[in-house]
């Protein structure tokens, strides 16, 4: 017994010694930053086309290893009449084998990827749904260890929860250094607005949502709300659109808020809050405001100091951007700098909010800089259009990456990593079914599975079988998108049946 003791315990260490970094980003159109020189980060390359949307992961050495995206939302496959989803790519600037179809449909801050705590060459791709339409937080699974390196997603939009959430997803490291908390903010249209913020834990064990906690400012009709940690994760800040800037204390080993301060109520005039960013000594916020209500042609980039008496007194306006020129998602580097995209939405944009080719200018070839954070108006050094993307262009988003290189909250009651033995041992096989009414697709997933072989079969609810399906499981894993198009709308039961068990579920076509 001591010995399997200590093969769990060196195990648990070794899946916690892996760690990852924010030193690629990829974003907009085809663009990316290197930050592996951190005092002198570069232009790179990526494959991806969102105009929101987007998140990458890299190893200690800031080697890229995947990134994900979408793009955006009403954009169509021309011809087809399929709407496009959020798709996962590998350092090789290739489509994931399966990668395609994930959860995702192109705002600005709804993905976000999270190593699995259990695997390190697993990866989670979490997805926010953030219209009524739309399903809540949503998950799919990333293993870099097959096809030769090239990765495979091995589960895909897994449900965990079913509201419909803000556009503003954020995510921070447990206080053990080895454990997640997923951070998501719930709304509704009035007369039933919202306060409750779903937090969910994502051990070696999986994926556990605790009980939504009622705390904030009534989120009303504003499904954009941005929530991002500060860089020691003790901190929850939220910026709604209605020109609200929130704090919140988060304890790291409970996932608990406490002590909700609104630093702002809502103000008509700082409006529309769009991005914001933290300083990393926690003494600024950064906004961005697009279509100020004084002038309806312009957008904004404001500093505002949290240790003001006056918060909103103490405003400085940055930079002015005017139209077509849009101010969009702000986000601090690994070099502690705080970088601005904005967008060119001109009449040479070719569909969709999407550039034509040709579209180069000054606005969208470069992103902005502030260069100095902490520090108090023009002394922060923001240098609009600074950093060129090397040919590249950019849009409202940047990565919505978290602090990977957080560390354990040191002297907590849980920052021991012996805490989750019992995480280890406990995991179970489950199946899960979500169907998509958008592209009438019913994606099944399994894990914990025993057997190689694994036969899929799909009943009516007269009994009848209407779909059957047979291939090798992926070790312990099973994952299928199920064209449901020539079926008509009804309830349909999901067996999955190996040499060694059966498993089962149940979804509606609608």
């Amino acid at each position: 017994m001591k010995t399997f003791t200590l093969l769990l315990l060196l195990l648990i260490g070794k899946i916690a010694s892996a760690q990852y970094t924010d030193r690629y980003w990829c974003f907009g159109d085809s663009a990316g930053v290197n930050f592996s020189v951190l005092t002198n980060p570069i232009p790179a390359n990526s494959v991806l086309r969102s105009r929101g949307t987007c998140a990458s992961i890299c190893d200690s050495s800031g080697q890229l290893l995947l990134y994900c995206g979408s793009p955006q939302v009403s954009l169509w496959l021309a011809g087809t009449g399929v709407e496009t989803f959020g798709y996962v790519l590998n350092k090789f600037h290739l489509l994931v084998d399966n990668g395609d179809k994930l959860y995702g449909l192109g705002w600005y801050q709804d993905m976000i990827i999270i190593p699995n705590p259990g695997n390190s060459n697993q990866f989670y791709i979490f997805c926010a749904g953030v219209l009524p339409l739309e399903t809540g937080l949503v998950y799919s699974v990333v293993d870099l260890s097959l096809n030769g390196g090239l990765g495979k997603v091995i589960q895909k939009n897994v449900v965990v929860t079913t509201d419909t959430l803000c556009d503003g997803i954020t995510a921070v490291k447990h206080g053990n250094g080895r454990d997640w908390w997923i951070v998501s903010k719930n709304w509704s249209y009035s007369p039933t607005y919202r306060n409750d913020i779903q937090v969910t834990l994502v051990t070696a064990n999986g994926i556990t949502p605790l009980p939504k906690q009622n705390i904030g400012t009534l989120n009303t009709n504003a499904s954009s709300a941005r929530l991002k940690f500060n860089e020691s994760g003790n901190h929850l800040y939220c910026v709604h659109v209605e020109g609200i800037i929130e704090r919140f204390d988060f304890d790291r080993c409970t996932g608990l808020l406490s002590n909700f301060y609104n630093f702002m109520p809502a103000n008509a005039s700082y409006n529309n809050f769009w991005g914001f960013e933290v300083s990393p000594d926690e003494s600024k916020i950064y906004t961005t405001s697009i279509y100020k209500t004084a002038n309806q042609d312009s957008s904004f980039l404001f500093q505002f100091d949290l240790n003001a008496s006056n918060v909103l007194g103490s405003v400085d306006t940055l930079g002015t951007f005017l139209a077509p020129a849009t101010a969009g998602i702000l986000q601090k580097g690994p070099d502690n700098k705080i970088y601005l995209s904005v967008t060119w939405a001109g009449p040479d944009t070719c569909y969709d909010y999407l550039y034509c080719y040709q579209t180069v200018n000054t606005t969208n070839s470069n992103i902005s800089v502030i260069n100095s954070p902490d520090s108090a108006g023009a002394a922060c050094d923001f240098q609009p259009f600074s950093f060129n993307l090397g040919g590249h262009k950019a849009y409202w988003g940047l990565p919505n990456n978290p602090n990977y290189e957080l560390g354990a909250w040191a002297g907590s009651p849980c920052d021991t990593l012996t805490v989750g033995i019992g995480e280890v041992l406990g995991y179970k096989n489950n199946l899960s079914v979500f169907y998509d009414p958008r592209i009438k697709t019913a994606f099944v997933n399994a894990k914990g599975l025993r057997g190689k072989k694994a036969n899929l079969q799909i009943f009516n609810s007269a009994g009848q079988l209407v779909f059957t399906h047979n291939s090798p499981a992926d070790g312990e894993y099973f994952t299928l998108d199920v064209d449901m198009s020539p079926y008509m709308d009804a309830m349909y039961v999901v067996r999955l049946e190996t040499e060694k068990e059966m498993v089962s579920g149940k979804f509606v076509k609608r």
